[in-house]
């Protein structure tokens, strides 16, 4: 069971709207997802009480209320969809096809141990360019696995030259990351041996 002294709300996150429950409550909210919708979520959830917030990481549409949360100083779990299904089956609350629901995500982030720690913002600042190189990274792959299917000389030259562009847009996307690393001080020894794909992997957590 639950243990009540974690009182704990979950927040299922669409491109527009965020539904809410809280834990031992069958009631649900709906907020927009805008800034409007997210003062309204706040001041619900000061209302009533919670401290705990569990969202489920949706393709970045979460961004925006993760930092508006944390600024207001709650505790914020940040569940991938795999960790909220594999607890449902643990559970035993649902199959692993079934929907994920706020009251679901509030149940998980009530059991965690404790929230993740709150990224440095100079971390954060770098997800997005870390993702625009790892996609770059993936599109020149997939281009030359292309490129071998094809006999066509002028297919073949033609993504001869996209492969030789994303090659160059990657180089400037890893001079400009350098270079923001090199800015902070902290990351000066680090910018020396920079490597994107582990760097990628650190920002995205």
């Amino acid at each position: 069971m639950i243990d009540d002294s974690t009182f704990a709300a979950g927040i299922d996150v669409g491109k527009a709207a965020l539904d809410m429950a809280v834990t031992s409550d069958g009631r649900r909210w709906r907020f927009s997802n805008d800034g409007s919708g997210r003062e309204e979520l706040v001041a619900e959830l000061t209302r009533l009480g919670v401290r705990r917030v569990g969202l489920e990481a949706s393709g970045g549409y979460e961004r925006d209320v993760v930092d508006r949360l944390r600024s207001d100083g709650f505790d914020v779990v940040l569940l991938q969809p795999r960790q909220v299904r594999a607890y449902a089956v643990y559970r035993l609350r649902r199959a692993k096809n079934d929907a994920i629901d706020a009251g679901l995500i509030a149940e998980c982030a009530a059991e965690c141990d404790q929230a993740r720690c709150e990224r440095d913002p100079r971390l954060s600042a770098l997800a997005e360019p870390l993702r625009l190189l790892e996609q770059t990274e993936d599109d020149i792959a997939r281009l030359k696995t292309r490129r071998e299917a094809y006999r066509s000389a002028d297919i073949r030259a033609m993504l001869v030259d996209e492969i030789a562009r994303l090659k160059a847009s990657r180089a400037a996307q890893i001079r400009k990351l350098r270079a923001a690393l090199a800015a902070e001080p902290i990351w000066r020894v680090a910018s020396n041996s920079f490597c994107p794909s582990r760097a990628s992997a650190s920002a995205r957590r």
